[in-house]
Protein backbone atom coordinates (compact mmCIF):
# COMPACT_ATOMS: atom_id res chain seq x y z
CA UNK A 1 0.00 0.00 0.00
CA UNK A 2 1.49 3.51 -0.74
CA UNK A 3 0.69 5.72 1.59
CA UNK A 4 1.32 9.65 1.16
CA UNK A 5 1.66 11.06 4.64
CA UNK A 6 2.36 14.74 5.83
CA UNK A 7 2.53 16.83 8.76
CA UNK A 8 2.22 20.61 8.87
CA UNK A 9 0.90 20.52 12.96
CA UNK A 10 5.11 22.31 13.59
CA UNK A 11 7.16 24.61 12.37
CA UNK A 12 9.04 21.13 10.92
CA UNK A 13 7.37 20.48 7.53
CA UNK A 14 6.81 17.08 6.21
CA UNK A 15 6.16 14.44 3.78
CA UNK A 16 7.01 11.01 3.02
CA UNK A 17 5.60 8.15 0.79
CA UNK A 18 5.65 4.35 2.73
CA UNK A 19 5.19 1.50 0.47
CA UNK A 20 5.71 -1.53 2.74
CA UNK A 21 9.02 -1.32 4.20
CA UNK A 22 10.54 1.44 2.31
CA UNK A 23 10.15 5.07 3.28
CA UNK A 24 11.21 8.33 1.03
CA UNK A 25 10.87 11.81 3.25
CA UNK A 26 11.54 15.44 2.40
CA UNK A 27 11.46 17.90 5.49
CA UNK A 28 11.91 21.10 5.73
CA UNK A 29 12.83 22.97 8.89
CA UNK A 30 11.95 26.65 9.76
CA UNK A 31 9.61 27.52 6.77
CA UNK A 32 6.59 29.71 8.76
CA UNK A 33 4.66 29.44 5.36
CA UNK A 34 3.89 25.59 5.23
CA UNK A 35 1.00 26.76 2.13
CA UNK A 36 3.62 27.61 0.04
CA UNK A 37 5.91 24.54 0.33
CA UNK A 38 3.85 22.04 1.16
CA UNK A 39 2.45 21.56 -2.65
CA UNK A 40 6.14 21.90 -4.19
CA UNK A 41 7.30 19.41 -1.78
CA UNK A 42 4.61 16.48 -2.51
CA UNK A 43 5.37 17.25 -5.97
CA UNK A 44 9.21 16.59 -5.75
CA UNK A 45 8.72 13.30 -3.90
CA UNK A 46 6.36 11.91 -6.29
CA UNK A 47 8.03 12.97 -9.26
CA UNK A 48 11.20 11.26 -7.41
CA UNK A 49 9.30 7.71 -7.35
CA UNK A 50 7.51 8.28 -10.65
CA UNK A 51 4.21 8.51 -9.06
CA UNK A 52 1.39 10.72 -9.14
CA UNK A 53 -1.36 11.27 -6.75
CA UNK A 54 -3.37 8.92 -8.19
CA UNK A 55 -0.81 6.26 -7.58
CA UNK A 56 -1.45 6.83 -3.82
CA UNK A 57 -3.46 4.44 -2.06
CA UNK A 58 -4.00 6.47 1.18
CA UNK A 59 -3.67 9.36 2.94
CA UNK A 60 -2.33 10.37 6.30
CA UNK A 61 -2.30 13.75 8.57
CA UNK A 62 -1.12 14.67 11.35
CA UNK A 63 -4.45 15.74 12.99
CA UNK A 64 -3.19 17.08 16.18
CA UNK A 65 -2.10 18.62 18.13
CA UNK A 66 0.15 21.28 16.90
CA UNK A 67 0.00 24.97 15.36
CA UNK A 68 -3.93 26.06 14.36
CA UNK A 69 -2.75 27.30 11.37
CA UNK A 70 -0.34 24.38 10.38
CA UNK A 71 -3.05 22.32 11.25
CA UNK A 72 -5.61 23.41 8.50
CA UNK A 73 -2.87 23.63 6.27
CA UNK A 74 -2.25 20.13 6.40
CA UNK A 75 -5.25 18.68 7.01
CA UNK A 76 -7.39 20.74 4.35
CA UNK A 77 -4.44 19.44 1.58
CA UNK A 78 -5.19 15.88 2.35
CA UNK A 79 -8.70 16.05 2.36
CA UNK A 80 -8.71 17.98 -0.35
CA UNK A 81 -6.34 15.02 -2.12
CA UNK A 82 -8.70 11.81 -0.70
CA UNK A 83 -12.07 13.53 -1.80
CA UNK A 84 -11.12 14.22 -5.06
CA UNK A 85 -9.00 10.94 -5.94
CA UNK A 86 -12.06 8.65 -3.86
CA UNK A 87 -8.84 7.39 -1.39
CA UNK A 88 -8.69 6.46 2.21
CA UNK A 89 -7.88 9.66 4.63
CA UNK A 90 -6.25 8.46 8.38
CA UNK A 91 -5.43 10.89 10.76
CA UNK A 92 -2.75 10.24 13.24
CA UNK A 93 -1.86 11.99 16.45
CA UNK A 94 0.58 14.40 16.12
CA UNK A 95 2.42 13.49 19.61
CA UNK A 96 2.02 9.28 18.52
CA UNK A 97 4.35 10.10 15.63
CA UNK A 98 6.40 11.86 17.49
CA UNK A 99 6.76 8.96 20.19
CA UNK A 100 6.75 6.34 17.20
CA UNK A 101 9.99 7.85 16.33
CA UNK A 102 11.38 7.88 19.82
CA UNK A 103 14.02 5.14 21.23
CA UNK A 104 11.99 2.40 23.29
CA UNK A 105 11.02 2.89 26.67
CA UNK A 106 8.42 5.02 28.38
CA UNK A 107 8.11 8.00 26.46
CA UNK A 108 6.64 11.70 27.05
CA UNK A 109 5.58 13.19 23.90
CA UNK A 110 5.25 16.69 24.20
CA UNK A 111 4.51 20.03 22.49
CA UNK A 112 5.44 23.11 24.50
CA UNK A 113 2.42 25.03 25.09
CA UNK A 114 4.06 28.03 27.10
CA UNK A 115 3.57 29.24 30.91
CA UNK A 116 4.64 25.41 31.67
CA UNK A 117 1.42 24.11 29.65
CA UNK A 118 2.03 21.32 27.20
CA UNK A 119 0.43 18.93 24.64
CA UNK A 120 1.42 16.24 25.58
CA UNK A 121 0.67 12.07 26.02
CA UNK A 122 2.44 9.22 27.78
CA UNK A 123 3.76 6.41 25.46
CA UNK A 124 5.08 3.26 25.73
CA UNK A 125 7.45 1.59 22.67
CA UNK A 126 9.06 -2.10 22.33
CA UNK A 127 9.52 -4.01 19.62
CA UNK A 128 7.73 -1.76 17.05
CA UNK A 129 4.75 -1.62 19.03
CA UNK A 130 3.45 1.81 20.55
CA UNK A 131 0.76 2.00 23.21
CA UNK A 132 -0.56 5.03 24.53
CA UNK A 133 -0.96 5.42 28.56
CA UNK A 134 -1.96 8.74 29.00
CA UNK A 135 -4.25 10.33 26.29
CA UNK A 136 -3.37 13.18 24.72
CA UNK A 137 -4.05 16.19 26.05
CA UNK A 138 -3.57 20.14 27.53
CA UNK A 139 -1.60 19.54 30.52
CA UNK A 140 0.35 22.00 33.03
CA UNK A 141 3.92 20.81 33.71
CA UNK A 142 3.10 19.77 37.64
CA UNK A 143 -0.29 17.68 36.37
CA UNK A 144 1.74 15.90 33.97
CA UNK A 145 4.24 14.83 36.01
CA UNK A 146 2.11 13.12 38.11
CA UNK A 147 0.50 11.13 35.71
CA UNK A 148 3.66 9.71 34.28
CA UNK A 149 4.32 8.75 38.09
CA UNK A 150 0.96 7.30 38.15
CA UNK A 151 2.25 5.01 35.46
CA UNK A 152 5.24 4.31 36.93
CA UNK A 153 8.71 5.06 37.36
CA UNK A 154 10.48 1.80 36.37
CA UNK A 155 12.96 2.66 33.46
CA UNK A 156 13.93 5.61 31.98
CA UNK A 157 11.52 8.52 31.27
CA UNK A 158 12.15 9.85 27.94
CA UNK A 159 11.06 12.94 27.03
CA UNK A 160 10.27 13.51 23.41
CA UNK A 161 9.61 16.91 21.16
CA UNK A 162 9.94 20.52 22.82
CA UNK A 163 13.21 20.71 24.94
CA UNK A 164 13.16 20.14 28.22
CA UNK A 165 16.19 22.29 29.65
CA UNK A 166 14.89 24.69 31.46
CA UNK A 167 12.22 22.75 33.13
CA UNK A 168 14.98 19.96 34.24
CA UNK A 169 15.25 20.93 37.97
CA UNK A 170 11.22 21.38 38.21
CA UNK A 171 10.71 17.88 36.94
CA UNK A 172 13.17 15.91 38.73
CA UNK A 173 11.39 17.63 42.07
CA UNK A 174 8.18 16.50 40.39
CA UNK A 175 9.36 13.30 39.82
CA UNK A 176 11.38 12.60 42.71
CA UNK A 177 13.94 11.14 40.33
CA UNK A 178 16.55 12.05 37.63
CA UNK A 179 16.05 9.11 36.13
CA UNK A 180 14.98 11.18 32.59
CA UNK A 181 16.41 12.56 29.41
CA UNK A 182 15.61 14.03 26.02
CA UNK A 183 15.70 11.76 23.08
CA UNK A 184 18.70 11.46 21.17
CA UNK A 185 16.65 11.78 17.66
CA UNK A 186 16.12 15.32 16.29
CA UNK A 187 12.61 15.38 18.07
CA UNK A 188 10.91 16.51 15.61
CA UNK A 189 7.92 15.05 13.85
CA UNK A 190 8.50 13.00 10.64
CA UNK A 191 6.13 11.91 8.39
CA UNK A 192 7.45 8.56 7.58
CA UNK A 193 6.16 7.51 11.17
CA UNK A 194 3.07 9.15 10.45
CA UNK A 195 2.77 6.75 7.71
CA UNK A 196 3.75 3.73 9.72
CA UNK A 197 0.40 4.30 11.99
CA UNK A 198 -1.81 5.25 9.09
CA UNK A 199 -1.36 1.39 7.66
CA UNK A 200 -3.12 -0.23 10.29
CA UNK A 201 -5.95 2.75 10.83
CA UNK A 202 -9.60 2.91 10.22
CA UNK A 203 -9.88 5.27 7.49
CA UNK A 204 -12.24 8.70 7.85
CA UNK A 205 -14.88 10.36 5.90
CA UNK A 206 -12.57 13.18 4.52
CA UNK A 207 -16.08 15.62 4.93
CA UNK A 208 -15.80 14.82 8.91
CA UNK A 209 -12.23 15.34 9.64
CA UNK A 210 -11.77 17.94 11.89
CA UNK A 211 -8.08 19.25 13.47
CA UNK A 212 -7.68 18.07 17.00
CA UNK A 213 -6.62 20.99 19.17
CA UNK A 214 -6.76 19.65 22.43
CA UNK A 215 -7.76 22.86 23.70
CA UNK A 216 -10.36 25.82 22.86
CA UNK A 217 -9.30 28.70 20.16
CA UNK A 218 -9.15 32.10 20.95
CA UNK A 219 -12.16 32.64 18.74
CA UNK A 220 -14.01 29.80 20.48
CA UNK A 221 -13.16 31.52 23.40
CA UNK A 222 -13.86 35.03 22.74
CA UNK A 223 -17.20 33.80 20.95
CA UNK A 224 -18.11 32.51 23.65
CA UNK A 225 -17.58 35.10 26.32
CA UNK A 226 -19.51 37.64 23.70
CA UNK A 227 -22.31 35.34 23.75
CA UNK A 228 -22.67 33.05 26.73
CA UNK A 229 -23.86 30.43 24.72
CA UNK A 230 -22.61 26.79 25.46
CA UNK A 231 -20.08 25.53 23.06
CA UNK A 232 -20.70 23.98 20.22
CA UNK A 233 -19.52 22.23 16.97
CA UNK A 234 -16.87 23.84 15.25
CA UNK A 235 -18.32 26.07 13.23
CA UNK A 236 -20.94 27.85 15.57
CA UNK A 237 -18.82 30.00 16.98
CA UNK A 238 -17.93 31.77 13.88
CA UNK A 239 -19.13 35.21 13.51
CA UNK A 240 -20.60 36.63 10.53
CA UNK A 241 -19.26 40.36 9.64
Amino acid sequence: MKILSITTATNHLSVALNDGDKIWEKNEEDHRNHSEHLDPLINELLKENDLTLKDIDRFAVAEGPGSYTGLRIGITTAKMFASILNKDLVGVSTLAALANGASDGLIVSELDARNKNFFAGVYHKANGRLENLVPDGHYHLDDLMNKVKDVGLSEQVIFVGSPIEKYQDEIKDLLGSDNFTQDAGDNQIHAGEIGKLALNKEAVDPDKMVPKYLRRTQAEMDWHKKTGKAFGPDSDYVEEV
